[in-house]
């Protein structure tokens, strides 16, 4: 009887913490406020219901890498080469991988897995169109900006991470009911969103997607596999040629001779305060922008080098995700950073053999290579990891892992 009685308020915990949990993937492209209202209670429903299990405090291998993440970003914040913003920016820093940590020890039933990850790409509508409504309609912006989620970049990621789990849902998933409907349905929302790419100006996001769907079309059993390939080629290739502003972005950087938009110069910043913050825990999350000119002029002088200021660019970001664990962490954040990606990838490598057994894990896969790409392949040019386009990253990732934790056989 008390067993009964206990499991029925785990249950009722259940459905309040699943509640939070589609609230907040629901606002999360959209409104700021009520996405971090529905994340706070999602992650303490979550731990009060894990709490009450017998597991709760056996760890695995992925909880040991987002322990030792936490762990280095709190000594980078505790013993910071720059104060200002350290733990504003751990605080940000803590609210995505404490979401990602308790979502992927999360147990949910495979058809709740599901509905989470169709909710998840369709949340991206209400503020995709009226993102549109501002491009073209009030003319607010010169490029595509989903609401709450941020400008260029970050806009460009989410959006790439969407598209990319919506083909993997049209590619892998074999509906039972109306599946010309479902098919036609996923088509053009696939090319909503990868329209939405070409006027979002983020070539990198751009790239990453065209890669992750050649990647999913590859490895992809469905029968029209054949007309989405040509489709995806026939539609980059008019892209290039009607000059899509994404394309007319690039080529204008690349007639400036500033391909990587300032990149280089910025990087060059990046690679002095690595010199002299990454051996003390570096420079505390958030402070890279407190790395200024007179800091840099400084740091070349002290080595008998003439200071150019052509050769350096000023910014709060590093525009690389890997130079922001480096600089902002020490070679422990770096180190952190590699273990789960090494992690992230060997789960996707590992699993390429069961392809084509069960649909449902394939599109979930499908779902953590894109996050994976909009991570990794777009953190080579851009910050990644963090705020909305994070949290998505690391659902995705989530989905995946619980459902070949819980479901897959483990012997096939």
């Amino acid at each position: 009887m008390i067993k009964k009685y206990i499991n029925i308020k785990e249950w009722g915990l259940m459905q309040y913490e699943i509640a939070s949990l589609v609230l907040m993937l629901i606002f999360l492209p959209s409104f700021e406020a009520p996405k971090n209202l529905f994340l706070v209670s999602y992650v303490l429903l979550n731990l009060a219901r894990q709490n009450k299990t017998s597991n709760s405090l056996k760890f695995e291998k992925i909880d040991y890498v987002f322990l030792f993440l936490l762990a280095t970003a709190f000594l980078s914040t505790v013993f910071s080469g720059l104060h200002g913003y350290e733990w504003k920016g751990f605080k940000s820093f803590f609210t995505v991988f404490i979401f990602g940590w308790t979502f992927v020890r999360s147990e949910y039933s495979k058809e709740t897995i599901r509905g989470l990850f169709v909710c998840a790409i369709l949340a991206i509508l209400p503020p995709l169109f009226y993102g549109f409504y501002e491009l073209f309609w009030e003319k607010r912006y010169i490029f595509l900006k989903i609401h709450s989620v941020g400008y260029v970049n970050a806009s460009g990621l989410y959006l790439m991470a969407s598209a990319s789990a919506a083909l993997s849902y049209l590619l892998f998933f074999k509906p039972k009911k109306y599946q010309n409907y479902q098919y036609l349905f996923w088509g053009l929302l696939i090319a909503l969103l990868s329209f939405s790419l070409l006027v979002a100006l983020s070539r990198s996001a751009f790239l990453a997607f065209v890669i992750a769907a050649l990647i999913l079309i590859l490895f992809s059993k469905i029968k029209f596999k054949k007309l989405v390939l040509g489709l995806l080629i026939t539609s980059f290739s008019l892209s290039f040629l009607l000059n899509a502003p994404v394309f007319e972005k690039h080529m204008q950087d690349v007639k400036d001779n500033n391909t990587l938009a300032y990149r280089d110069k910025l990087w060059n910043v990046s690679f002095e305060a690595v010199r002299f913050f990454s051996n003390k825990l570096g420079t505390g999350i958030d402070n890279y922008g407190l790395v200024d000119e007179d800091f840099v002029r400084h740091l070349v002088e002290s080595r008998g080098e003439i200071y150019d200021s052509k050769n350096y660019f000023y910014v709060n970001l590093t525009h690389n995700v890997y130079l922001s664990y480096l600089v902002e962490r020490g070679f422990l954040g770096i180190i952190s950073l590699i273990a789960f990606m090494s992690f992230w990838a060997n789960s996707l490598f590992m699993s390429i053999k069961r392809l084509g057994r069960d649909s449902q894990h394939d599109y979930l896969w499908g779902g953590s290579l894109s996050a994976f790409l909009s991570v990794y392949l777009v953190g080579f040019v851009h910050v990644t990891l963090v705020h909305e386009p994070g949290i998505l990253a690391l659902f995705l990732f989530g989905l995946y892992h619980m459902y070949t934790k819980l479901y897959t056989n483990k012997k096939a």
